[in-house]
């Protein structure tokens, strides 16, 4: 019975490099939940921008309608990169089956409906 290292180091390979790529799928999701966070906040402060310029505007009768706008438009641009990154997060939340089609959890191995190795 002789050992064969090639095919013992080409399998351990094999291994570390599938090990690598999940722990960069986790890294990339974790930075995207990380954005996801961030960009709330920034909206959150963009909002009480806006609702000091409205309330000032109230109380010293100033026209600041072009600060508004700017504002509203910084609010729009975050929303959206919101919608990109949340779109982003629910595409990684599905894995769909070569052979049958069906949507599994991205963490499934094998199809749920046919088997399939996924």
């Amino acid at each position: 019975m002789s050992i064969n290292f090639d095919e013992i180091k080409a399998g351990a390979k094999d291994i570390f490099d599938k090990a690598a790529a999940k722990a960069n799928e986790a890294i990339d999701y974790s930075k995207t939940q990380l954005d996801r966070g961030q960009l709330r906040a920034k909206i959150k402060e963009e909002y009480c921008k806006l609702g000091k310029i409205c309330y000032d505007m109230h109380e010293c009768g100033d026209d600041r309608t072009g600060e508004m706008k700017q504002v509203i438009g910084i609010i729009k641009g975050l929303k959206t990169k919101l919608e990109e990154a949340d779109s982003a997060v629910n595409a990684k939340k599905t894995k769909e089956c070569k052979f049958c089609g069906t949507a599994n959890d991205a963490v499934s191995v094998y199809c749920s409906k046919c088997g399939e190795k996924l």
